[in-house]
């Protein structure tokens, strides 16, 4: 409840921190901890310590309401009534965290069928005095430790022990008030859309998927399961993204989904939302992508129609708040203020900006950006990528029935409105360099490096090709593991990671990153091209082969029994225009993978004529010069 009070303070104009939370838990085995804590803009330790003492103190002193209790009631016992559903689906690592738990503290293990029998006996017993009579005592004056972290940089001044010591001595003899709880009776919709209807129906039975295509021109896909009960999943998308609008208002379209996010939807604020969501699990989430908008969310088959009311409203009432658009700007621009400052977002940005050609697109949100922002772009640029429904295709997975989702369909999609267009993605130029570039950041004074080789080109968008680079990129960072962690220990991890898209145009980039002392940098990239040439030459070992194979095999098994695994499967092969042939058939796809596929997706794919490399050194120490390009890369 106190964490509700602090979100809400957080949400203000002028808030004395970004964010705040309390709580309260075991800081060893044999002895608990209540945490305050707060991140607060450059200066702010002092006002931000006051902030959340006085709050604690608020609390102490007058308590909470009822309402707040029986919001925290409701809520606790629908997630256990949640819990109880899914006892059947409950993933290994948390019945083994519970097992370790047991052992090493005590904690018992009963089973969440009679943990929740206990909520249920003793949840609605607890009083709002028993709460207030708590909220006195857990926050002690004695044994108390404070710390406070900030950049060391000119204009911020770390406050003194007295300073930090006056707030927590000062807040008893604070004038305060009592919290006044703001609550609404008002439902989600004040009326309910007049319903459109399902003009035809089309079944793929042999992949369980259903396709409607409604009266307004949207399109519907069905995908019940049996993995997960209660748990519905949903993602609705249509081409354009912020394609569509000018290099000169990119920021407000960049950040329309935040904003609208942000404002709340119809009447409702966004806190007044949360409180309206009281008891239910459903969501629904704008956002709005380079090529794309649309919403995701997920719901219990309980509160499907909340889950859909939200929908209906993301497209149809999104809520302008001047206030909240000011406290986002604020709070985004001081959670930059000391990004300049950091070594690793130097590093990333010199790569965004060698990979992409310094593509305005492409630049990294700053605090001089943010004045960029503009509310009434934004909102009239979401308005604009919502108006049309006939442009999107609305994806749903989960515990459900068609018979028990058609009438949320009708009633809350098939009545949005649409006028038909034809408008689509524009491509804007985001392409990257071609050639080798290198670059080199020195930022910092830990002695540490960070590299990142991306290699990147034209691709064939297919099942086939996406299988092959990834299995290419899998065998190649076992191979670079082994060299270049367990043979020569320069590096405690490496990466490579292959990516690949279709819009605008298709391409892929191999991304291999690693970091070392600075002293041995240059060295190991040396080896990572040798390594990399070696696969192109010889192959990889049958060992690898076999692992990568039964890799992909076994998390295909463990993927195919997800909801989000095939809610982002299905939307993307709608939204690229594939069947579902190739989906449900991927396990054939990767019994086939074999030394052939990766030595020709490592020919292919990692063409040392054209890729990007960066490193990262310390600022205030030496570092060997940078070796050429490989003798094959034609610099």
């Amino acid at each position: 409840m106190l964490n509700a009070r602090l979100g809400e303070i957080a949400q203000k104009p002028n808030a004395p921190f970004l964010g705040a939370s309390v709580g309260q838990g075991s800081l060893v085995r044999t002895a608990d901890a209540t945490t305050l804590s707060a991140v607060v803009p450059d200066g702010g330790a002092v006002a931000g310590l006051d902030a959340i003492f006085t709050e604690s103190e608020r609390v102490a002193r007058f308590g909470f309401t009822q309402t707040e209790l029986d919001r925290i009631k409701a809520d606790v016992a629908r997630s256990l009534e949640r819990a109880v559903a899914q006892r059947d689906d409950e993933d290994s690592a948390d019945l083994a965290a519970e097992y370790i738990r047991n052992f090493s503290t005590g904690e018992p293990i009963p089973g969440i069928v009679y943990e929740n029998a206990l909520y249920q006996r003793f949840l609605p017993g607890i009083t709002l005095a028993d709460v207030n009579a708590l909220a006195k005592t857990w926050a002690p004056d004695g044994d108390r430790v404070v710390l406070v972290s900030a950049p060391e940089k000119s204009g911020v001044t770390m406050p003194t022990e007295a300073q930090l010591s006056a707030v927590m001595t000062g807040v008893a003899n604070k004038t305060l008030t009592a919290y006044t709880d703001t609550v609404t009776s008002q439902p989600l919709l004040a009326s309910a859309p007049t319903p459109g209807s399902i003009v035809s129906t089309k079944t793929e039975p042999e992949y369980g998927v259903t396709e409607w295509t409604l009266s307004n021109g949207a399109r519907v896909i069905l995908k019940p399961t049996t993995f997960k009960q209660d748990e519905v999943l949903f993602r609705a998308f249509s081409l354009g993204g912020t394609s569509i609008a000018s290099d000169a208002d990119y920021i407000p379209a960049s950040t329309a989904a935040s904003v609208v996010a942000a404002g709340g939807v119809g009447t409702f604020s966004a806190i007044d939302l949360q409180k309206v969501l009281t008891g239910k699990a459903a969501s629904a989430s704008p956002y709005i992508g380079d090529v794309d908008e649309g919403l995701s969310g997920a719901a219990s088959p309980k509160d499907l129609e909340t889950m859909f009311q939200l929908l209906y409203l993301r497209f149809t009432a999104p809520r302008e708040d001047p206030a909240i658009f000011g406290v986002l700007q604020s709070q985004t621009r001081a959670a930059l203020a000391n990004q300049s400052a950091q070594p690793d977002f130097a590093f990333n940005q010199a790569l965004t900006s060698a990979l992409w050609r310094d593509h305005p697109r492409m630049q990294p949100m700053t605090p001089e950006r943010i004045d960029q922002m503009d509310l009434q772009k934004s909102m009239a640029f979401y308005r604009a990528r919502f108006s049309d429904a006939s442009r999107f295709t609305f994806v749903f997975v989960g515990a459900f029935e068609p018979d028990a989702i058609r009438p949320f369909v009708e009633r809350y999609v098939a009545s949005l409105p649409s006028t038909h267009g034809d408008e689509t993605w524009k491509d804007v130029g985001v392409h990257a360099a071609d050639g080798v570039v290198m670059r080199e950041v020195r930022k910092g004074i830990e002695p540490k490096s960070r590299t990142a080789i991306v290699f990147h080109g034209p691709f064939q968008y297919d099942q086939a090709h996406r299988v092959a680079i990834r299995a290419m990129a899998m065998a190649l960072e076992s191979r670079l593991r082994e060299t270049l962690r367990e043979d020569l220990g320069g590096t405690y991890n490496v990466s490579v990671s292959a990516g690949y898209g279709k819009i605008p145009i298709e391409r892929y980039t191999v991304s291999i990153a690693f970091g070392s002392s600075p002293d041995r940098t240059n060295a190991l990239v040396t080896r990572v091209f040798q390594e990399i040439e070696a696969l192109k030459t010889n192959g990889p070992s049958a060992s690898a082969v076999t692992d990568v194979r039964e890799t992909f095999l076994r998390d295909y098994e463990t993927s195919a029994r997800e909801n989000g695994f095939f809610l982002r499967e299905i939307a993307a092969r709608y939204e690229y225009g594939e069947g579902l042939k190739d989906l449900f058939g991927l396990a054939d796809f990767y019994k086939k993978i074999d030394a052939a596929t990766i030595q020709d997706a490592a020919r292919q794919y990692l063409d040392t004529s054209n890729f990007v490399q960066v490193k990262l050194f310390p600022a205030l120490t030496g570092a060997p010069a940078t070796p050429a390009a490989p003798a094959s890369s034609g610099k």
